[in-house]
């Protein structure tokens, strides 16, 4: 990528995050809201976001909706890689920990049960090695995996906010 497209994504990219949280704000999820509540002394517990997603015809939340379009892009695409599962879901569609990760390199983390789908049904099995997907997933990250998959061809529909 040249220099000039370069600097052109990113101011892209803080553009839709400024919107994110513009949005984020109005809908009351601010975190100085949070942080206020903290102050005050207040032990509510923070409400999560269990917005659901319609694919295929069920209905999943984020981390799950994740798993399902991941192996069925695998079911369609039999002779990917690994390399080739991990350039189609880039990092940056999630961030730190990426969309997808070899199970070897997932396992090295003390925390990948927690952090990756990692129980026998959930195990994404390839030609070079078994991949696990992400289950960490949020109103900031799930946006740019929607995105993608919709780029692949996938329909998906939030049907609940709460």
């Amino acid at each position: 990528m040249k220099y000039n497209e370069l600097i052109l994504d990113i101011l892209k990219r803080i553009i839709k995050l400024e919107k994110e949280v513009e949005q984020l704000k109005n809908r009351g999820c601010a975190t100085e809201t949070i942080l206020s509540q903290k102050r005050v002394g207040e032990n509510k517990p923070q409400q999560r976001d269990k917005t659901r997603y319609m694919f295929k015809g069920n209905v999943y939340l984020k981390n799950r909706l994740v798993l399902e379009v991941v192996k069925d892009y695998v079911s369609n695409n039999p002779t990917i890689s690994g390399q080739g599962l991990k350039e189609v879901f880039d990092k940056s569609l999630q961030g730190s920990m990426g969309v997808v990760e070899y199970e070897s390199v997932a396992r090295q983390r003390s925390d990948y049960q927690v952090r990756f789908f990692a129980k026998e049904d959930e195990i994404i099995r390839l030609k070079d090695g078994n991949m696990l997907v992400c289950s960490q997933w949020g109103i900031l990250n799930i946006p740019n995996f929607i995105k993608r998959a919709e780029q692949l061809n996938y329909k998906i529909e939030q049907i609940i906010k709460e």
